[in-house]
């Protein structure tokens, strides 16, 4: 753990040292073998920006989790008395463990959280890996100038950042509360003392589950939002430009438009139907379960959480 602070640490202020935090459009350059100061341009300036940002704040948010969970470490190392007996129980795995993470999983997603909406999202992997990416690659973009310097600022102000990289941090951050939420559920399970119930636990996670599900929604509304604003929903085929680096309004052409107007449409549709679906999901949820009724079943709270999921897996297979 120590040495991934360290490694983190180092790797972000050489990133400091070397690019900053926010690289500009044009910029003079001076260098040997230049016989005198020469005005270049970068393309992608907004879109590696972001990057840069992205990888800075992930590391910056590593190395505060590392730091956390140090610290607790020590504490927790500090107040055990019986630190070896400890580890040893700790470090026993059930065979069961597979089991009860699915059957707590099972018991709250419906028929959408089980089948549709899982399949919806290994789809659009497909699509962004497979199809997406090889289409937008092809960014070939050309203007109507002989200006040295006029078709990267025009590319970076019609795409300030790439569409498919664009999707790809949009599949990320849309599984990235599904992974929260199966790593809290292996938190309970590991975690829980014999006394627990399993009213207690599953009411824990059936609230980490509406958490999931609120949170899918937020970020696919957000970017579906920001691809309409970005990008618009239809891909013309000419752009009409005016950058400050250039002297007059020029038109550029883009590269198989319609091709790339139609995986807009399709992005954009899952993203509106991963909506839909999980608030349904999140509907059917709220109506069966109701996690706002406190259950005071006496028999169900003094049913340890073991042995709950063990009648559970009874009931299914009977």
């Amino acid at each position: 753990m120590a040495f991934v602070i360290v490694v983190e640490v180092g790797c972000s202020a050489a990133q400091w040292c070397l690019y900053g935090f926010e690289l500009s459009t044009d910029f003079s350059c001076g260098r040997s073998p230049c016989p005198m100061r020469v005005d270049c341009f970068l393309s992608h300036a907004w879109e590696k920006t972001v990057f840069l940002r992205i990888m800075f704040t992930a590391s910056s948010v590593s190395i505060l989790l590392n730091v956390v969970e140090a610290v607790c470490m020590l504490r927790a190392k500090l107040r055990r008395t019986d630190g070896g007996e400890t580890l040893q129980s700790g470090s026993q795995v059930e065979e069961s463990f597979l089991s009860r993470l699915l059957a707590l999983w099972h018991s709250h997603a419906g028929f959408l959280g089980k089948t549709v909406l899982p399949v919806l999202q290994l789809v659009r992997i497909v699509l962004v890996g497979a199809a997406v990416q090889p289409v937008w690659s092809n960014n070939y973009f050309v203007c109507n100038t002989l200006q040295p310097g006029c078709s990267s600022p025009g590319y970076n102000a019609v795409f300030p950042f790439s569409v498919h990289r664009y999707w790809t941090l949009q599949v990320v951050f849309v599984l990235a509360p599904g992974l929260i939420y199966f790593s809290y559920l292996v938190h309970l399970l590991v975690t829980q003392k014999q006394s627990e119930t399993g009213t207690v636990i599953k009411r824990q996670s059936l609230w980490a589950y509406l958490g999931f599900l609120s949170a899918v929604v937020l970020l696919e509304l957000g970017f579906a939002v920001g691809q309409c604003l970005n990008y618009g929903v239809l891909l013309p085929s000419m752009f009409g430009l005016y950058t400050h680096q250039c002297d007059d309004i020029m038109k550029c052409y883009f590269s198989q438009p319609t091709e790339k107007s139609v995986f807009m449409l399709i992005m954009l549709v899952l993203a509106l139907l991963s909506v839909l679906l999980t608030l349904v999901e999140m509907c059917m949820v709220l109506k069966t379960k109701k996690p706002w009724k406190k259950h005071e079943d006496n028999r169900e709270n003094s049913i340890p959480c073991t042995e709950m999921m063990s009648n559970d897996k009874e009931e299914g297979d009977a």
